[in-house]
Parts: C-alpha cells; sequence; structure tokens
C-alpha cells in the first residue's frame, strides 16, 4: 500500500503543499543534474577513453563555475522558497483573526496526556461559570476562522493537526496561538507531536468539522448541559481552574 500525506481540509493548507512540493521538485532537479554530470565523468573518463586530468580547482574557470552552480541553487532554490514562505506566512498563515467578530474562539490546555478545550458562553467571555468544556474533542464550524490559544500545564506538548497542515507547541508559562480554517466537513486526528512522557502515543484527540447549524445544535446541547452541572453541584464562578481571560 503506498503512503500518502494527510488529506488537506483546510483552506490554506495548500500553501504548505505546494512550498514542500517546490523543494522537492527543485531538489531532485539538482539530484538530477549531478547524477548526469558524474556519469558523463565517468563514460568519457574511464581507462582506456581519455587520459584523467588532475587540477586543484583554483583557476579562474574554475571559480566562475562553482560561483555560477552555487549562485543558481542558492536563488533558484533558497531564496525562492524563503520568499514564498514569507509571503505565505504574511498575508495567510500567521495573519490571526484577532479583529474578526465571526472567528471562533476557542482555549486549548494541555497536561499530560489529554487536550482539554474551552469555549466561551453566552456572555462571551472566557473563564467564566456558563464556558463550555470540552475533553479531547473539539468541535468547529466549515467556512469559519477558528483561532485557538494554547497553554500547557506541566510540559511541552505540541498541538498538531495533520489534516489542516498546521502545528504549535503548547509551553508552560506561555500562551501560544494558531488559526485556520476548515473547508471540509469529517472528522480529523488531533495529535501532539512533541514527546511529553510515557503515555505520549496515548495523547490524541479528534476535531469533529461540521456546517454551521450543526455546530449551534451541539453548541446549544453542551451549553445546557454545563448549565445542568452547575444546577445539580455546589455553586461556583468558573467551571475549573484551567480557564483564562482571551486577552491576558
Amino acid at each position: 500500500m503506498t503512503a500518502r500525506i494527510p488529506h488537506d481540509a483546510s483552506v490554506d493548507g495548500h500553501l504548505v503543499d505546494g512550498a514542500f512540493r517546490y523543494i522537492f521538485v527543485a531538489t531532485a532537479i539538482c539530484f538530477g543534474v549531478m547524477v548526469v554530470v558524474l556519469l558523463a565523468a565517468a563514460l568519457f573518463h574511464r581507462a582506456g577513453r581519455a587520459t584523467a586530468h588532475y587540477t586543484h580547482g583554483d583557476s579562474r574557470a574554475s571559480y566562475l563555475l562553482t560561483a555560477l552552480v552555487a549562485g543558481s541553487i542558492f536563488f533558484g532554490v533558497d531564496v525562492v522558497a524563503l520568499r514564498r514562505s514569507a509571503r505565505d506566512l504574511r498575508e495567510h498563515l500567521w495573519a490571526f483573526p484577532d479583529s474578526d467578530p465571526t472567528a471562533l474562539r476557542v482555549e486549548v490546555t494541555a497536561q499530560q496526556w489529554a487536550w482539554t478545550f474551552r469555549y466561551a458562553g453566552a456572555d462571551g467571555r472566557f473563564d467564566t461559570a456558563d464556558d463550555v468544556v470540552t475533553l479531547n474533542e473539539l468541535r468547529v464550524p466549515l467556512s469559519t476562522p477558528i483561532y485557538l490559544k494554547l497553554r500547557s500545564k506541566d510540559v511541552v506538548h505540541s498541538f498538531y493537526l495533520p489534516n489542516f497542515r498546521t502545528k504549535i507547541d503548547a509551553i508552560p508559562g506561555s500562551t501560544t496561538r494558531l488559526w485556520f480554517e476548515a473547508r471540509e466537513a469529517g472528522v480529523y486526528e488531533i495529535g501532539c507531536a512533541q514527546h511529553c512522557g510515557v503515555s505520549h502515543y496515548k495523547m490524541r484527540a479528534q476535531l469533529l468539522a461540521g456546517s454551521a447549524e450543526d455546530f449551534q445544535r451541539w453548541f446549544a446541547r453542551a451549553a445546557a448541559d454545563s448549565a445542568l452541572r452547575r444546577d445539580t453541584g455546589p455553586p461556583v464562578t468558573a467551571p475549573d481552574a484551567d480557564g483564562w481571560d482571551w486577552e491576558s
């Protein structure tokens, strides 16, 4: 069975695939040229074919040839890849929806060995009693910017969405962030890409992407369940100690 990269279900994932594709093709071309040169040298300078000519490579022609080859590779591969990556990061991948009122904001808390996701409730504020909190399940609507802020309770974890071509570390004492937008409904894997202890392999969650209507129905049920738990339990001002003010 042929190994394939995970299906791209995001709006901007093709930019990452394009960068890898360009580097792969450019490197393959350079490798092919080098193989042709080595084969030509082996064929035309083998014993009985021609007399070998040895040089220290310190002639002007050798310097010019070396500079030409190195410059072609540097400007044709490295500089082009750098410019493309910088443009994609600036215009898309790092264009966080800070001022977008339609963006769905979610706080993510990492700990050995689980992911906790927190949505703001009806009051629109985090770390209040009406927050909706899920464990190892992130639900998002399609065609909506999903804005995540992440913290870790213990060690360094890495929030990885292979189907959305994005990844960010969750670091103790710091708040990191990423954003993405789903374009295809489905159930996708969330993994930890940083070894975080003996049960690192168990640190998996699911991302469920669906229509805006499906998300609203789920969120209404989740908010009602959260309110029911508060009604039947002791009085609290917040669900737990893992939330924080979004702007902090």
